[in-house]
C-alpha cells in the first residue's frame, strides 16, 4: 500500500468531516459568529416613526379639480403639497375631498404632472377612531433598484391648530421610507429593514433599522420596541429568538444583505414591555447623591425622560407638577432623567427650583449609557408609569390603548390607576 494513497485517503475522509462539524458550530450554535445573506424587496416600506404635519388649506377654485371627478355642490375641498419621501421636498400635489355621509378621499399627484385624475384617488378609512382617517398612498420611483415608495396619510377630522381656519384640515404623513429585505438565518426567513440615507442609499449604521425578532413576519417600529433602533454610526445588535445579529453589509445596488452573528454577551438592549419589570439602574442626583431605582419599590413611579432643550418636554411640566401635587398622597413618586448637556450643577438646580420641579432628578452623565445603549431612547419626552412591584403599567402608547401619560390625560390616567 502506498503511503501517499493512505495520506490522500485520510485527507479525503477526515477534512470533509472536520468542515461539517465546524460549519455546524459556526452557523447553528447561538453565540458563535457567522454570516447570513439575503436580498432586498423592490418596494419600500413605511417608516411610521418619521412624520410631518401638513395643513391643507380650503380651496374654492373648483375648476382646477374638475378633472379629478364630480363630487357635487356640497363637497369640501382642501389642498396642499405633501412631502416626497424620496426627495425630502414638499412637491406632491394633494387634494382632500369630503362629502357629507361619505368617507373622505385624498388625491395625490403620483406622476408629478401637476394634475389630479380619478386614477390618483385613494379611499380613506377610520378603522378604530371615527375622527382619524387614513390611507396608504403609493408613489412610483423612477430609476434605481426600488420601484415604489408608500406614504401613510392620516386626517385628524376634529383637530385644529391655532393658525388654522374652520375650513382648513390637518393631515399627518410619513416622510421617510425603509428598504426592506429577507435574510435566511439557520433555515428561517428573517425580515429586516433600513432607512434610506440621502433618500436612495442604504447605510445600516445610520437612521432607523428594524429586525423581525419574534418571527411573526412583521417589524414593530415603535420607538421602544426591541425590534427597532435608530443607529448613530454604529452596528446595532438585535435579538432574533436566541440568535444575536447585526448588519455587516446592506447594498441595494448589488441587492445584497449580510447579517453577522454575535455572542449573547454583546447584546446590550434592555427589552421593555407592558407587565415586564423595569430594569434596575443607578444614577446621581443634582445633590451628588448616588441612587438606585429599586429604592422606589413600593410606590407608583412616573419616570420622565426629558430636557429643558426639548419644547414638548417643557410643555408637559405643568401637568407633571400637578401630578406630583395631586397624587403624592396616593403613593406616587416622580423621577426625572434629565438629558440637558449644557449646564452647571448650580444653574440646573436653580432652573429646577424656578420651574417648581421638586421631584428627584438624575444627571445625564450618570444615566447616559442606560438611556442610549440600554433603552435606546430617541424620542423626548419618553414617560413610563411603573407599579409598586416594579412592573411597567404604561409607556404612553395610545395607539396600543395604554394609559395616556401626556397633557391633561396624564392626570386622568393617574386618577384611574392609583389607589384612592
Amino acid at each position: 500500500m502506498s503511503t501517499t494513497n493512505v495520506v490522500d485517503g485520510f485527507e479525503r475522509t477526515i477534512y470533509p468531516a472536520i468542515f461539517a462539524v465546524a460549519t455546524f458550530f459556526l452557523f447553528t450554535i447561538p453565540g458563535i459568529a457567522g454570516d447570513f445573506t439575503g436580498q432586498f424587496d423592490t418596494s419600500l416600506a413605511i417608516n411610521p416613526e418619521e412624520t410631518a404635519r401638513v395643513v391643507f388649506l380650503h380651496s374654492s377654485h373648483l375648476d382646477r379639480w374638475r378633472e379629478a371627478g364630480a363630487f357635487g355642490t356640497d363637497a369640501h375641498y382642501s389642498s396642499a403639497q405633501l412631502v416626497d419621501p424620496m426627495s425630502g421636498h414638499s412637491s406632491l400635489l394633494a387634494l382632500l375631498v369630503e362629502v357629507d355621509g361619505k368617507d373622505p378621499v385624498i388625491f395625490v399627484d403620483q406622476d408629478n404632472d401637476n394634475r389630479l385624475t380619478p386614477s390618483e384617488k385613494f379611499e380613506m378609512k377610520a378603522p378604530e377612531n371615527p375622527y382619524l382617517w387614513e390611507a396608504t398612498v403609493t408613489i412610483p420611483v423612477r430609476g434605481g433598484f426600488f420601484t415604489s415608495v408608500p406614504i401613510l396619510v392620516q386626517y385628524f377630522q376634529s383637530i385644529k391648530t391655532e393658525k388654522m381656519t374652520a375650513d382648513d384640515r390637518l393631515i399627518r404623513q410619513t416622510t421617510e421610507a425603509l428598504a426592506r429585505g429577507t435574510v435566511d438565518v439557520n433555515g428561517g426567513k428573517v425580515t429586516v429593514q433600513y432607512a434610506l440615507v440621502e433618500k436612495k442609499k442604504v447605510n445600516p449604521r445610520e437612521g432607523w433599522l428594524g429586525v423581525d425578532g419574534d418571527g411573526n413576519g412583521k417589524i414593530d417600529m415603535d420607538n421602544l420596541s426591541p425590534e427597532a433602533a435608530k443607529a448613530d454610526n454604529e452596528a446595532v445588535i438585535f435579538r432574533v429568538g436566541d440568535v444575536y445579529l447585526s448588519t455587516k453589509k446592506a447594498d441595494a445596488e448589488k441587492n445584497q444583505i449580510i447579517l453577522r452573528q454575535h455572542e449573547a454577551k454583546e447584546y446590550k438592549r434592555l427589552e421593555l414591555g407592558i407587565g415586564k419589570e423595569f430594569p434596575e439602574f443607578t444614577f446621581s442626583d443634582f445633590d451628588g447623591k448616588k441612587r438606585k431605582f429599586s429604592e422606589f419599590r413600593g410606590s407608583y413611579v412616573l419616570l420622565d425622560i426629558w430636557g429643558f432643550w426639548c419644547p414638548p418636554c417643557k410643555k408637559e411640566l405643568p401637568y407633571i407638577r400637578e401630578a406630583q401635587k395631586r397624587f403624592g398622597s396616593r403613593n406616587l413618586q416622580v423621577i426625572g432623567l434629565n438629558t440637558d448637556t449644557d449646564y452647571t450643577v448650580d444653574s440646573m438646580k436653580k432652573a429646577l427650583k424656578d420651574n417648581g420641579m421638586i421631584w428627584t432628578q438624575a444627571k445625564l452623565e450618570s444615566v447616559v449609557d442606560f438611556l442610549r445603549v440600554g433603552l435606546r431612547i430617541s424620542s423626548f419626552p419618553t414617560t413610563f408609569l411603573i407599579s409598586p412591584d416594579g412592573k411597567i403599567l404604561s409607556m404612553s402608547r395610545q395607539e396600543r390603548k395604554e394609559a395616556d401619560l401626556r397633557g391633561a390625560d396624564l392626570l386622568e390616567s393617574l386618577d384611574d390607576v392609583l389607589p384612592k
